[in-house]
C-alpha cells in the first residue's frame, strides 16, 4: 500500500508541477494578419461594412429599402421622379375636390392643392402619379399608377366625390 500511495503522490506532484510552468508562460502570440490571406479578406470586408467613421451606411445599389412599408404613402420629397410645379407635382391623395363646374364642353373640376391654391382641371389633366379620366356632376375619377413592385396591377381607378357623405357610402 505504501508503494501505491507514494506512486500516487509523486504522480500528483509531477502533474501539479508540470501544469504550473504552463500557467506562468505568456499566452501564445496570435498569427500576424499579413501571414494569412483569409485575414486580409476579412479585414477588407470589415472596412467595407463600416462604411464611414460614424457608423454603418446602407448602399441600396438600385434596390428598394426592405424596411420601408409598401403601404406607406409617398412623401413629397421622395419618389422615383422629381416633382414639377403646379398640378403635375401633386399626388392624387394630396388634392381635395372643392367644386365641379359645368361648361358647354363638359365638366371642369376645381381641386385644392397642398400649396393652398385652387386649380381647374379637365379630363386628361396629368398629376404626379396619375391622370384625370372622367368628371361628372358629383365625382372626379382618376387613374392612379401603382408604384408597388410586388403588385400585378399597374394602375387603379380612384374616385373623389364632391360630398364626403357619398364617398363613405361607396
Amino acid at each position: 500500500m505504501s508503494r501505491r500511495a507514494t506512486l500516487a503522490l509523486v504522480s500528483l506532484f509531477l502533474g501539479v508541477a508540470g501544469a504550473t510552468p504552463a500557467r506562468a508562460q505568456a499566452p501564445a502570440a496570435p498569427p500576424s494578419p499579413a501571414a494569412s490571406p483569409a485575414a486580409d479578406s476579412l479585414k477588407s470586408i470589415g472596412t467595407e461594412a463600416l462604411g464611414s467613421a460614424e457608423g454603418y451606411a446602407y448602399n441600396p445599389m438600385g434596390r428598394r429599402d426592405p424596411f420601408v412599408s409598401l403601404l406607406k404613402p409617398v412623401s413629397p420629397d421622395q419618389g422615383p421622379k422629381t416633382r414639377r410645379p403646379g398640378m403635375e407635382g401633386f399626388l392624387i391623395q394630396e388634392v381635395a375636390l372643392k367644386g365641379i363646374v359645368k361648361t358647354p364642353k363638359g365638366y371642369i373640376a376645381m381641386l385644392l392643392g397642398t400649396d393652398g391654391k385652387s386649380y381647374f382641371v379637365g379630363v386628361g389633366q396629368r398629376l404626379f402619379d396619375g391622370v384625370v379620366t372622367a368628371i361628372d356632376a358629383t365625382t372626379v375619377t382618376f387613374r392612379q399608377e401603382v408604384t408597388d413592385p410586388l403588385s400585378t396591377v399597374k394602375s387603379r381607378d380612384m374616385k373623389k366625390t364632391l360630398y364626403p357623405s357619398e364617398e363613405a357610402r361607396q
